[in-house]
């Protein structure tokens, strides 16, 4: 026979439809469908931060700074680029005198924004309202402010010493994401209003942008080498410039990393789908046994055989991939159009083809690795044993050249999912895990079932029979175990990957946190601020420390963005950090080396830093840090390291300085505040009537806002858990399916002994549950593993173990594979022994 020949015998086998391919049909599909959504999803938001890159940055090219505005020099720079738009973000307090909250303020020029447009709600000119200078200065806030301050349109309320106006309520401000997480309503304003508002003091937390539209070759290359040409010519400057593709802040990064989570989860899925793809095609060789007889005798060739089957499973598998990529090519338009106004994240409607492809090619490689391997088992048994084979299924090894197909295709495809990420080392370490679970726990089936056959048998009957049952010719213990084993071991990641985010949301407050951080308060201010907060009732243990912004520019004479450091310490080199100085150790830190300076030090600038930072950057004491401050670089050397508690919520720092460092660098202070039984709002209200420069943050309002993020990743692995449980299931339903002809038979004959239904039921019971321990006793112990290596390199979250997810795991395994064992032999309960006896 030729290709052309088996493709019709194919197809006229599939005319009878899709009976008993089900299961496979539906493995494939979760498994493709989930990579191509997630695919999909994560290639969409990215296309649509690049497409939209100019609106949700304001210009092409931004030059940020924090405390200080750019210089003459690097003003003239900035300024031959292209059109400049000049903006400054900051947080304060506004108050009506009887309520207050915390704002985000942007003070634009004429020329904001760039590209895009600031929209209110009834319309209106944006820009000419900010033209307005004098008082009440007309602003545009965010509904949520309204609220909060119980205010209407065109009434007023007062932002650090000067009245505004709320003339506008804000329904699109374009460059919303790149400001990052903010903790307030926004409010718009104009560089007037905020110069007259007394809030621009020196170390004060304001961050000022200059965004360019470039004029003539407005590419992203052009973009590009201006940044390039900034940081080489203004090594000093202590400037952040990023062109257009950067424009959300941390989002691409946090959507990059969630999609290559959520894709490695939908792999190791597939690769589950892959065992009940292996159990489906068993089970349909098992039911053509007479048809694949009757080809042989009339001397069709395994050759022949193979080829028309292999070409029925490719076409039923065909279907489940299209089916999966169909839904990975409609997702995005579904987010957008369904929630669309709930994501603040820009998503492409383009269909995703690199996504779809990469989707479906893992689907036909794995189809096939899987495929092959029991479909070339009919090779192993001659035509005259087929007739008599009512309870022996084909089986045995494949013949060396099905072997190395398989193989051969899944090489290809760890080979694709290599190609396709970026992280080589953390890939192939995921993987070789894959793999190595893969192969040890089909060796330990392999070995349970020789072990059981040769220990002395229980003398209770039921377990007798069902201990023998695990080893008995044509027994499925191992598929079984395989099929259990590795959808546990999944499933058991995602729920321990699943505890440690909510262990991080239930620890963001710990048990004694500070009621409020208080910023930007003046030196001057500091001992009147101190007193007036001990006057309120509740308050206590108030507490402060100088307060400046800086990053640290090099680590060991090498530039921080060349530095390689441990996944769980590489925060402290991505932007600006707090810093402080003192004479002495701050409270709730403990010395683990080194020795802390004399009060009155005055030698060279010295650093104390956090010990777990320290380690994770390989630094020790004695070796040197650059950090970059109000533009100018300083070099200091580490003279002791700290363990810090930053469960706390105290006022905690990486980096310590030694006062003669930083005392003469313009700064304000940050203050925190105990409060047990305290009126809070008052508190509030009287800090922002007294000092209307100082920022008040309401600790539990941040820590609402962080939790939220989080909850969104949450939501993203317990939909991974569900389909890995789904497939799971799927796949343990297929290996019970595929032996279910062979339990049948064996069911009949003990009926026809005198077993009861009762008793066949108890037995199967007892087997079930044997094998479902035995997985889960595997699936905890190297799902722990997997969920450890998740959290701590893609994660970058703390791991603990959680015994109470481990002992639910075992519990639920033994259950879902009771239940499922039943569900699926129960039709072989009902077996009538007629039907059989009559065939024998």
């Amino acid at each position: 026979m030729n290709f052309g020949i088996w493709f019709r015998h194919a197809l006229y086998n599939l005319r009878s439809g899709l009976k008993g391919f089900w299961i496979f049909l539906t493995c494939l599909t979760l498994g493709v469908g989930a990579i191509a959504i997630i695919g999909s999803l994560g290639q969409s938001m990215e296309r649509g931060l690049m497409e939209q890159g100019q609106p949700l940055m304001g210009g092409d090219v931004e030059f940020s700074l924090l405390h200080r505005e750019a210089s003459e020099a690097e003003k003239t720079f900035i300024e031959k680029q292209g059109t400049i738009s000049r903006v400054a973000t900051l947080r304060a307090m506004s108050t009506t005198g009887v309520a207050s909250t915390l704002v985000e303020i942007k003070a634009a020029d004429e020329n904001y924004p760039l590209y895009g447009a600031v929209t209110m709600e009834g319309g209106g000119d944006a820009r000419a309202l900010r033209q307005i200078n004098s008082e009440p200065y007309p602003v545009l806030v965010d509904p949520l402010l309204l609220g909060r301050l119980n205010l209407k349109l065109n009434e007023t309320f007062r932002i650090g010493e000067i009245t505004v106006m709320a003339a506008g309520v804000i329904t699109t401000e374009p460059d919303r994401i790149s400001d990052g997480i903010i903790f307030g309503p926004r409010v718009l304003m104009s560089h007037e209003a905020l110069e007259a508002s007394g809030l621009i003091q020196p170390g004060s937390l304001i961050t000022w942008r200059y965004r360019i539209k470039l004029l003539n070759d407005t590419s992203l290359t052009a973009a590009k080498n201006i940044v390039k040409t900034a940081n080489a010519q203004f090594k000093d400057a202590g400037w952040r410039v990023r062109a257009r593709d950067q424009a959300a802040q941390g989002a691409d990064r946090f959507i990059e990393r969630l999609s290559y989570f959520m894709t490695l989860v939908s792999i190791a899925a597939l690769v589950i789908g892959g065992a009940g793809i292996a159990n489906a095609v068993a089970a349909f060789v098992s039911r053509r046994l007479g048809t694949i007889a009757t080809l042989k005798c009339l001397g069709i060739s395994n050759r022949d055989i193979m080829g028309t089957f292999l070409i029925e499973i490719m076409i039923v598998g065909t279907l489940g991939i299209a089916i999966g990529c169909v839904l990975g090519a409609v997702a995005p338009w579904a987010i957008k159009t369904f929630f669309g106004t709930v994501l603040p994240l820009p998503i492409s409607d383009v269909v995703e083809w690199r996504a779809l492809g990469f989707a479906a090619i893992l689907g036909f490689l794995v189809t096939l690795a899987f495929g092959i391997w029991p479909l070339s088992r009919v090779s192993n048994i001659q035509g005259a044993s087929l007739f008599r084979s009512n309870v022996m299924p084909a089986g045995g090894w494949p013949k060396p050249k099905a072997l190395l197909a398989s193989l051969a295709a899944l090489a290809l495809a760890a080979a694709l999912i290599l190609l396709n990420f970026e992280n080589l080392w953390m890939t192939s370490i995921y993987l070789a895990g894959l793999l190595g679970s893969f192969l040890a726990l089909g060796g330990l089936a392999f070995l349970l079932v020789k072990l059981l056959s040769r220990v002395a048998l229980p003398q209770n009957i039921l377990l007798r029979h069902a201990v023998q049952s695990l080893y008995r010719p044509g027994s499925n213990a191992i598929s079984v175990i395989l099929a259990l084993g590795l959808g546990l071991t999944l499933f058991v990641m995602l729920a321990l990957t699943d505890g440690t985010l909510s262990r991080e949301l239930r620890a963001g407050i710990p048990e004694k946190a500070p009621a409020f951080f208080f910023l930007d308060v003046r030196n001057e201010e500091l001992p009147t601020f101190k007193a007036k907060l001990l006057e309120n009732s509740g308050v206590s243990n108030v507490s402060n420390a100088p307060m400046l912004r800086g990053r640290i520019a090099k680590v060991k004479g090498v530039a921080a963005a060349d530095v390689k450091v441990k996944p769980e310490a590489s925060w402290a080199l991505r932007g600006d950090r707090g810093l402080t100085y003192s004479d002495e150790l701050p409270t709730g830190s403990s010395l683990t080396s080194g020795q802390w300076w004399p009060k009155d030090y005055s030698g060279k600038p010295l650093v104390s830093m956090s010990k777990d930072i320290a380690e994770g950057m390989d630094l020790k004491i004695g070796d040197a840090l650059t950090v970059n401050v109000l533009g100018r670089d300083i070099d200091v050397e580490i003279a002791n390291l700290r363990e810090v508690n930053w469960r706390s919520m105290g006022i905690n720092f990486v980096l310590v300085f030694s006062s003669n460092t930083l005392k003469a660098a313009p700064h304000s202070h940050l203050v925190t505040i105990d409060m047990t039984n305290g009126d809070e709002a008052g508190l509030l209200n009287r800090v922002a009537q007294a000092y209307p420069s100082v920022t008040s943050v309401r600790v539990k309002d941040a820590l609402t806002t962080i939790t939220d993020l989080l909850n969104k990743m949450l939501i993203a692995v317990r939909s991974a858990s569900a389909v890995t449980l789904l497939t799971g299931v799927l796949v343990l339903a297929g290996a019970l399916a595929a032996g279910l002809s062979s339990r049948s038979f064996e069911a009949v004959v003990l009926k026809t002994y005198g077993a009861t239904r009762a008793q066949l039921l108890a037995a199967f019971a007892i087997e079930y549950g044997l094998l479902g321990l035995v997985s889960a006793i595997f699936g905890i112990v190297v799902g722990s593993f997997a969920a450890w290596f998740l959290a701590l390199f893609v994660l970058e979250m703390p791991w603990v173990f959680s015994p109470t997810t481990a002992i639910v795991t075992a519990l639920t395994s033994m259950v879902l594979t009771t239940v499922a064992g039943l569900i699926v032999t129960y039709r072989a309960l009902s077996a009538k022994p007629a039907d059989y006896l009559r065939n024998d």
